[in-house]
């Protein structure tokens, strides 16, 4: 039996033959092979299909593999990294220990060590979820950053995850606007404006159907309560 058959994989890789490559070899695997070639488009397909392992080449323009996990570290996703590089550089590869990721693979990449990337990060996926039930039956996935209602998974953009993610992670505190303003918007050039929280929190609560998640308080600042 197919370990992977219930679990899908995101291939990043700006280099269009291998991508296609890696993403043919995986297909045979994975229920769904989904494919981006850069770290933007990885962001995006991650947001919108929620894979449950990455493959990501290190070399690509813009933004390199380690932005990628970097900025999934930063919004609290937790999935499981296969980097894949054509160079053997050992200051990349403590980098990559470092950033928590499965391995460190190097091209052409050698069946065996793969298999065993693999395998690694399917005992994780079997680890234990560690999930919060919130008010309204909701319920967040805390290692993988997923919202569900009755079983049913909630599409959220990339803003949407962040912003609960502080909040749960803070739970019965109330945050500020601006702190949660620094957070989403850590290490970019843009002006603190309240009205980009209320904005997500708004678009939040109309997509939730439930406005009872996400609690207005004093100061403006927010907060999800515990359901004990």
């Amino acid at each position: 039996m197919n370990r992977f058959q219930n679990y899908s994989v995101l291939v990043v890789d700006d280099d269009a033959e291998s991508l296609e490559s890696m993403s043919e070899y995986l297909d045979f695997e994975f229920s769904a092979v989904y494919k981006a070639q850069s770290a933007k488009d990885a962001l995006d397909v991650i947001s919108e299909k929620k894979p449950d392992i990455i493959f990501t080449d290190i070399q690509m323009p813009e933004e390199d593999g380690f932005s990628l996990v970097w900025q999934l570290d930063k919004m609290g996703i937790k999935i499981p990294v296969i980097v894949i590089s054509a160079y053997d550089d050992k200051e990349k590869l403590l980098k990559a220990i470092k950033l928590g990721i499965v391995d460190y693979l190097i091209k052409p990449l050698d069946s065996k060590k793969l298999k065993e990337a693999m395998r690694v990060c399917y005992e994780k996926l079997k680890l234990p979820k560690k999930e919060i039930l919130l008010e309204g039956n909701f319920l967040w996935n805390q290692d993988q950053s997923l919202l569900t209602k009755n079983g049913k998974l909630i599409n959220l953009t990339k803003s949407e995850t962040k912003l609960l993610g502080i909040l749960i992670e803070n739970l019965n505190k109330p945050m500020d606007s601006i702190d949660l303003f620094c957070h989403l918007w850590d290490h970019e050039d843009k002006e603190y404006d309240p009205k980009n929280i209320r904005n997500i929190v708004y678009k939040l609560r109309k997509k939730l159907n439930y406005d009872g998640l996400i609690k207005n308080m004093y100061g403006g600042r927010y907060m999800i309560s515990s359901t004990l």
